[in-house]
């Protein structure tokens, strides 16, 4: 087996030829070849030159954020790895990246031919465009047509530094052999020879906040509310109120969702990949229905990154234990690579810390990372991880060990550039320029690493004394004092509302309480108040107050408070069945104001208006297990109740008597 790195700076076609040429030189009839380029140069120019100097059915690859070898990381470069292996079997194919990634994967593995039978060890290799996010769907196609086998790869990088909502962000590219595509992949299928072994691994390093959260609205993987939060609102407790879209784009990446993962106690990433600020909306990959989802909010710093890619490359190496590979391949998010800055390098270096200094190390930043879930070819391939065993992250590194049968001889890399300036005193100026901030940097990422978490602990007080509050509060009053908040006011407004009131009272508890404990009263009162108070606001009510044994709550309509008041009489209508206690309900419609009473520093916002005291007299006036209801209201709710009296009742502070029907569930 034989493998060769390459890497070319400066003009793209010169560039790519340059780092052809220096691998070819170890590895002149390569089995496979595999080549990423800045998404900042000549795509065409890279890929005409590559195809000049290389067998165009064997290439695969595509753009990138930045590019990983030996060298390490590298930008404005093309990198190129050749791997020519006795025994092994390599088939290509290419697809279009269709709208419905599953048409997508299952068009790439049906253009490869069936594996041998006696095949020692199955892999597919895939680097295709990043658009929807529905990628997962596509890595499960090539495993339900393929059967249980490891997929590695990543998709093409965009330029990222753009911005989320800017095209280029998603315009990338892709080497399918002798084509450049925009929108395209390429699956390389290959059957490895007896003694070959793969191992793999993956990590984030992005750390939690707070505890756990749930997504309460979401257009699939747009994501509205959190936890009854507008989304937006939600990220601006820790970005600032004042932040400007682009800052908050930019920014709002350093906080993604994490999901426990279905077959493995590990997490998914959730990044946010484009924000609609006019919708109230973010959109999360890789993609699926947000809606309900639990989420915990996750930060990222350089240095938990940074460690994030030495437990994937311990989980890797741990898989194969007592051999070092010939080869690592590293699919690293272009995200991770903006995060890290300067010190993109150590990443690379933590992963060669755990394999060796002189392992060599190849592949890219990309637009997402394709990875098994576990770590050995075995458990990948077992029934019970499931059809394809490998999954699509986002903001994540993935690692692939390769180990031949035979030791091989690990391949210098001589940096060929075909510019005239000399990279070494450019790389040398660039990183002092760098160090001189890194302080500044690492002080204000601790800064705001200790702001978020304040921001965050501050939210989750402020969270639970708005769920208490909220309890006690009549929730048209808690929607009016939000709506006042978020507008800057400082007080309800006064108001007419036209309805229908309601006051329900509870016979024979004034009885019940001189004979029992304040502990057996209060329990024997929610008794009833939790099922009757659950029935108004299922019929569109809202309970004003308790009184005592009395409940006061107001209606929109005649029949949402009648179907509400016949649903309660109901309830408690057979004492026998466990109901020790009787209600009854009196019901009248009209105007009534609806102010703040009280002092400055404690106000009730309650109805006032003979409305609600005729509601008041007509439930005094009422027989138990009945509701008595104003003749108004009773025509507006049309034929509900099993039976309905018509009286004139005199009523206490009226001069002249009313109308009303005494009605029975």
């Amino acid at each position: 087996m034989k493998i060769a790195l390459g890497l070319g700076l400066g003009e793209p076609g010169m560039a790519a030829e340059a780092a052809a040429k220096e691998a070819l030189k170890t590895v002149p009839k390569p089995d496979l070849a595999v080549a990423f380029a800045s998404i900042h140069l000549d795509q065409e120019k890279v890929h005409k030159a590559l195809c000049r100097n290389l067998a165009p059915a064997i290439l695969t690859g595509g753009s990138s954020y930045a590019e990983i070898t030996n060298a390490g990381v590298s930008k404005n470069s093309v990198a190129i790895m050749l791997l020519s292996l006795e025994g092994l079997k390599a088939s290509f194919s290419v697809s279009k990246v269709f709208e419905d990634c599953r048409k997508t994967g299952f068009a790439l593995a049906g253009g490869v031919p069936p594996f041998s039978k006696d095949a020692a060890r199955k892999l597919a290799l895939i680097f295709g465009s990043m658009t929807t996010g529905y990628e997962q769907n596509m890595v499960d196609a090539i495993g339900e047509k393929l059967g249980p086998l490891p997929v590695f790869g990543g998709l093409t990088c965009g330029d990222y530094d753009r911005g989320m909502n800017h095209p280029d962000f998603w315009t990338n590219y892709q080497y399918c052999g002798g084509e450049l595509n925009k929108t395209g992949a390429l699956l390389t299928a290959l059957e490895l020879p007896e003694g070959c072994e793969v191992s793999f691994g993956y990590g984030h390093g992005w750390e939690p906040l707070g505890s756990e959260l749930t997504v309460t609205r979401a257009d699939g993987p747009e994501v509205l509310e959190v936890d009854g939060v507008p989304v937006i609102e939600f990220y601006r407790q820790f970005l600032g109120r004042e932040a400007k879209d682009k800052f908050f784009e930019l920014m709002v990446q350093r906080y993604g969702f994490s999901i426990v993962a279905p077959c493995a106690e590990r997490s998914i990433l959730k990044l946010p990949v484009s924000c609609d600020f006019k919708k109230g909306s973010i959109r999360y990959f890789p993609a699926e229905d947000m809606s309900g989802k639990k989420v915990r909010l996750i930060q990222a710093s350089r240095v938990s990154l940074i460690e994030g890619a030495r437990t994937a490359a311990k989980e890797c190496a741990g898989a194969v234990p007592g051999r070092k590979p010939d080869l690592v391949f590293m699919v690293s998010c272009c995200s991770r690579s903006h995060i890290l800055h300067s010190r993109e390098n150590e990443e690379v270096d933590a992963v060669r810390s755990v394999f060796g200094a002189d392992t060599p190390v190849f592949g890219f930043y990309s637009g997402g990372e394709i990875v098994p879930w576990l770590n050995s070819y075995g458990g990948v391939t077992s029934p019970e991880t499931g059809p394809h065993g490998s999954r699509y992250h986002a903001t994540t590194v993935a690692l692939m060990a390769f180990y031949g049968k035979d030791p091989v001889k690990k391949p210098a890399l001589k940096v060929r550039c075909a510019a005239k300036t000399d990279p070494a005193e450019e790389l040398i100026r660039t990183r002092a320029m760098l160090e001189r901030s890194e302080e500044l940097l690492d002080n204000t990422e601790s800064f705001l690493a200790n702001l978020s978490r304040k921001s965050y602990k501050d939210g989750e007080l402020l969270r639970r004394q708005h769920e208490i509050i909220h309890a006690y509060t009549p929730h048209g009053v808690w929607k009016e004092a939000g709506a006042v908040a978020l507008s800057g006011g400082r007080e309800l407004k006064n108001a007419e509302f036209t309805g229908v009131f309601m006051f329900m009272d509870v016979k024979g508890f004034t009885a019940y309480c001189e004979g029992h404990t304040s502990a057996e009263v209060v329990k024997a009162l929610n008794g009833i108040f939790t099922p009757a108070t659950d029935l108004i606001y299922k019929n569109g009510g809202d309970v004003d107050k308790f009184i005592g044994d009395c409940i006061f709550a107001c209606f929109n309509s005649a029949r949402d408070a009648s179907a509400a008041a016949r649903a309660i009489l109901l309830l408690f209508r057979e004492p026998g069945a466990g109901n020790t206690f009787s209600v009854r309900i009196g019901l009248n419609g009209g105007r009534a104001v609806r102010g703040n009473v009280g002092a400055p520093g404690r106000r009730e916002y309650t109805f006032i208006g003979d409305a609600v005291n005729t509601a008041q007299r007509l439930e005094a006036n009422c027989e138990p297990g009945k509701a008595l209801i104003s003749a108004d209201i009773y025509r507006e709710s049309g034929d509900m109740f099993r039976s309905a009296e018509e009286k004139v009742i005199k009523l206490k502070g009226k001069a002249e008597p009313a109308r009303a029907f005494l009605c029975g569930a």
